[in-house]
């Protein structure tokens, strides 16, 4: 079997894309015979990359690949974990696992697995922990992937925030502040490693304090996708829009916990209201009138919105 570089690759996909959108089905089926071998992904992290809080423990794998498919790019998942009930579950997410318990395996992964493209998503569990040293583990973790992939491309996420829980402050500054020194880190890596920001998943995007739920999870997803368009995608066409969870006008949230309170814990539909996620809450509301000289009970329906701040 032919081994193509990951340029060969990205080229052999684009043009296949390309074929698909513009000629015949019978030239798409003669480009696709012709085309390199799926682009290897390696999804790399912790219990977040596997899929805790995803009912089905999808991650955001199974919508990226569906995703990327319909852009026309075909891709493997790699790793030795296995989650999920898609076609392809195969991943690197280790739950519980912190950036330095990454870095003492990592290596064997690589060799094994030879991924094209990695996407990390770590350092949750290390905020969990109040690891002081988590930017420093980082970079660590890089240095490691530099050397063993030189060619791959890496996309290194800013990680999720928290769910809506009430008692949240100091794990929400350790993660700020890891995320702010992300960009710095990635950059000193050279052009191959990119910056996809998760950190705006958070509140109803997320079952519980640190796992998004499956909304949450195709944000992360949609990230992925629009950071990978310009390296996959070099010279267009454009990939599809169609199914933006940022552009939503309503969405399922499942949540577990709220400071809000049981009204907005369970799954429910959210609606976008002047650019924020809202909930309407409707409730019976009892009161007393005098009719014809008579006290009468009557009960009137009132809604209120809960906003996610």
């Amino acid at each position: 079997m032919k081994i193509f570089s990951f340029g060969m690759r990205v080229a052999a996909v684009a043009t296949a894309a390309s074929v698909v959108l513009l000629g015949s089905a019978a030239t798409a089926a003669t480009a696709a015979a012709g085309a390199a071998a799926p682009i290897r992904i390696m999804p790399l992290g912790d219990s977040i990359t596997f899929g805790v809080g995803s009912p089905t423990t999808g991650s955001y794998r199974g919508v990226l690949s569906r995703w990327l498919a319909q852009a026309g790019v075909s891709v493997d998942y790699v790793g030795s974990m296995r989650s999920g009930f898609s076609a392809d579950p195969d991943n690197e997410g280790h739950k519980g696992w912190t950036i330095a318990q990454l870095t003492e395996r990592v290596d064997d992964w690589l060799a094994i697995y030879q991924p094209d493209v990695i996407l990390l998503h770590i350092g949750t569990n290390d905020m969990v922990r109040g690891n002081q040293d988590a930017a420093t583990d980082l970079d660590t973790l890089l240095d490691r992937i530099a050397v063993d992939r030189p060619d791959a491309q890496v996309f290194v996420a800013k990680i999720v925030g928290l769910g809506d829980y009430d008692d949240t402050a100091a794990q929400g500054y350790r993660t700020y502040f890891f995320n702010d020194a992300i960009p710095g880190i990635v950059a000193s890596k050279g052009p191959n490693f990119h910056v996809v920001d998760d950190s705006d998943v958070h509140g109803i995007d997320m079952w519980n304090r640190e796992h998004p739920n499956d909304y949450g999870y195709r944000k992360i997803a949609w990230n992925w996708y629009r950071a990978l368009e310009p390296v996959l995608n070099p010279d267009g066409p454009a990939w599809p829009t169609a199914g933006d969870p940022y552009r939503a006008a309503a969405g399922n949230h499942c949540v577990q916990r709220s400071w809000q309170g049981r009204a907005a814990e369970g799954c429910h539909v959210w609606y976008q209201r002047d650019h924020k996620w809202q909930l309407p809450v409707t409730t019976k509301v009892r009161y007393r009138i005098k009719a014809k000289g008579r006290t009468v009970t009557r009960v009137r329906t009132v809604t209120r919105w809960l906003v996610d701040d």
